[in-house]
């Protein structure tokens, strides 16, 4: 038979390795306007940051404000309309609620994956995987 310590510490050997315990640096939005088209600059610098692809974070915010628009060769968002700065903003901390932050641990440190039609995410820090609506 087995005592507490030697049982707690098999448990805890067999658990994923923290990946780090510093804050995980968040970056803001870049928006500015030309004409009739709102840029988010520094759009491809933010999906690097929380790991996510432009692509997929695109498709988010375009079907959430049901605009169009694309990526420029810089991966800029551009969006074919004029979307006030705050709009974005709130449509960004869904985003990162919804399809970055770990709802085990709430840390940023995380990686979204696709397993055939449903996505999850997959969380670098405390190794939770968390079932998301697809984008």
């Amino acid at each position: 038979m087995y005592n507490y310590n030697t049982l707690l510490s098999r448990a805890y050997s067999k658990l994923p390795a923290r990946r780090g315990s510093k804050a995980y640096d968040i970056p803001s939005l870049e928006i500015d306007y030309a004409g009739d088209h709102t840029m988010v600059k520094n759009f491809g610098y933010v999906c690097d940051r929380i790991r996510r692809e432009p692509r997929i974070a695109m498709r988010f915010f375009l079907k959430e404000l049901a605009m169009p628009g694309s990526l420029d060769d810089k991966n800029s968002l551009i969006i074919y309309r004029r979307v006030t700065s705050k709009s974005l903003q709130e449509l960004y901390s869904r985003f990162l609620e919804t399809y970055v932050r770990c709802a085990t641990c709430g840390s940023y440190d995380t990686e979204l994956g696709r397993e055939g039609k449903v996505w999850y995410i997959q969380c670098l820090a405390c190794g939770a995987k968390t079932y998301v609506k697809p984008i």
